[in-house]
């Protein structure tokens, strides 16, 4: 028997002397990888030019249950899936002919015939002349991995219809408060017109406009953080000062820093500093973090705000010396609807969508906003970071508004009864003449005989909605100059798109504000020349 190492013998075959120290480091080193193949945690095989099989470890026949002399006239093949043997096949003979390397995953069977995912790694060999000598391949039991990821991608999918279906559900929400906010808001604009004189009035005027004030703002909120998180806000982006988008902030914080009794401490730098975004949105973030620093400083108490520049970006920093964040609730702080005081007596209200909608304003310029407080008792820091401009502010024109001089002819059509009645108020109050009507039908028949010069549509009318029934309002209009204005709860970007692309002059959004209202019946003496 020839107890000879094929390295030994390869030795021989070369021709170059052997000694007995260099065939013992020959066999050795078989030895040695005959040791690592078989204890390898990893199946090995090699085939040769032909695609033969030529050689299997023995972690092939532990997880297969058969033998070498079996794998080797079999192959590789007859373990695999049904399902899987003929990609199998394409991809190795594929990469055999080009001789490329191949990586697959698939199911192989095992000794116990359940079928388990593998990843198989295959590398082309070539012999000193360059010539092509096969494959050295490598199969991986991966299957708990691929189970993890099937799992993690179901998750993923899940979680992405929870969003949407969330999405969804804020935007409806949003659109039924919008409803009954539309009627409260323009009757309590009707009681002031009536109150001379009756301080009682006066009283039930300034609490209607104080809560109906308080709910549009959390509808808004709603609103916004839905719009961020499908990233259907729109900016206008512009060169702005750091000092006018302090002002604004301060100036929409005001009612929650008075409110409690607070001082803000507002420190600007020296050098006037320009940053790149939409002034609405980011005096909206800022604000949104005053405000969150008021609402958490329970005793009157000094808010600071300090602009500073650092690097290339402007950082804003809020502090307050309220009632702190604990440590397990900081990673938390900017996740929609995250509330510190989860108990059923909490003192403090709101919906925890502030700083949410705040985080997200800020990524869409780029910047960020990050959270840091010592713990309950010791207030807390929030700084609001974005990127510098060098640019030019733009200055913008103002907007000469005709003054309403004169009465004119308005048509609402609307489902809702109290919100047509409270617009129908607010309407005659300025001398004008208003119809009404509750159905599309109801709507044209009333064009047809009051020849309004504006016309309020509620775009979710029952039946023909309003983007249905402009076309034939407009028939029955036509040759007299109208204003057409759609009206709507849900302020979506995608409707407000498709109403003035259908031809609607103005989208309006319940609650109807009489500024807005006044507007829109002055810009009938410009005679359309501009949309509203």
């Amino acid at each position: 028997m020839n107890t000879k190492t094929d390295t030994a013998q390869q030795l021989e075959r070369s021709g170059r002397p052997t000694s007995p120290a260099s065939r013992r480091a020959a066999e050795e080193d078989d030895a040695f990888a005959r040791i690592a193949s078989d204890t390898a945690p990893v199946m090995l095989w090699m085939a040769g030019p032909r695609r033969q099989f030529e050689w299997f470890n023995v972690a092939w026949e532990l997880f297969s249950g058969r033998s070498v002399d079996d794998l080797r006239h079999e192959g590789w093949l007859s373990l695999v899936h049904p399902e899987d043997a003929e990609r199998c096949r394409g991809i190795y003979e594929a990469s055999s002919e080009a001789r490329h390397p191949y990586t697959l995953d698939y199911r192989m069977r095992r000794h116990d015939g359940l079928y388990r995912w593998v990843l198989e790694n295959g590398l082309p060999r070539f012999d000193a002349q360059g010539t092509f000598a096969g494959y050295t391949g490598s199969v991986l039991d991966i299957h708990e991995r691929k189970q993890f990821e099937e799992r993690l991608a179901e998750r993923t999918l899940a979680l992405r219809l929870a969003e949407r279906r969330q999405g969804s559900f804020l935007a409806l929400l949003s659109h039924e408060l919008r409803n009954p906010l539309a009627p409260i808001a323009n009757a309590a604009s009707v009681l002031r017109s009536l109150e001379e004189g009756n301080p009682v009035l006066v009283r039930l005027r300034e609490i209607l406009e104080r809560q109906v004030g308080r709910l549009s703002r959390l509808v808004e909120e709603l609103i916004e953080v839905t719009r961020a998180a499908q990233g259907n806000i729109s900016l206008v982006v512009e060169s702005l000062p750091v000092e006018t988008l302090v002002q604004r902030a301060v100036a929409a914080s005001a009612d929650a820093v008075t409110r409690g009794g607070h001082t803000l401490d507002v420190r600007l730098p020296e050098s006037g500093l320009l940053v790149r975004g939409d002034a609405a949105r980011l005096a909206q973030a800022l604000a949104n973090i005053i405000a969150n620093a008021a609402k958490f400083t329970p005793e009157p108490g000094v808010i600071t705000l300090e602009v500073r520049e650092e690097g290339r970006r402007a950082e804003f920093r809020v502090g307050d010396d309220g009632q702190g964040i604990a440590p397990e609730f900081l990673p938390h702080v900017f996740e929609l609807f995250a509330q510190q005081d989860q108990s059923a007596g909490r003192r403090l209200g709101g919906l925890g969508v502030g700083l949410t909608l705040a985080r997200k304003i800020a990524l869409l310029h780029n910047g960020d906003v990050v959270a840091d407080s010592e713990g309950p008792g010791k207030g807390a820091q929030f700084v609001l970071s974005l990127p510098l401009s060098e640019s030019e502010p733009q200055v913008d024109a103002a907007i000469d508004v005709p003054p309403l001089s004169e009465s004119y002819r308005v048509l609402i059509i609307e489902d809702d009864d109290d919100s047509r009645d409270a617009l129908r108020l607010q309407i005659e109050m300025w001398n004008n003449d208003v119809r009404m009507a509750a159905t599309a039908e109801e709507g044209l028949r009333a064009a047809a005989t009051f020849k309004p010069h504006v016309v309020l549509c509620d775009i979710g009318l029952p039946g023909m909605d309003g983007f249905a029934l402009l076309g034939p309002l407009k028939a029955e209009l036509a040759g007299q100059h109208t204003i057409f204005a759609a009206i709507t709860g849900h302020s979506r970007p995608q409707d407000e798109t498709r109403a003035l692309d259908l031809g609607y002059d103005s989208f309006l959004v319940k609650p109807l504000q009489p500024g807005s209202l006044a507007q829109l019946l002055r810009s009938y003496a410009e005679r359309g020349s501009a949309r509203p």
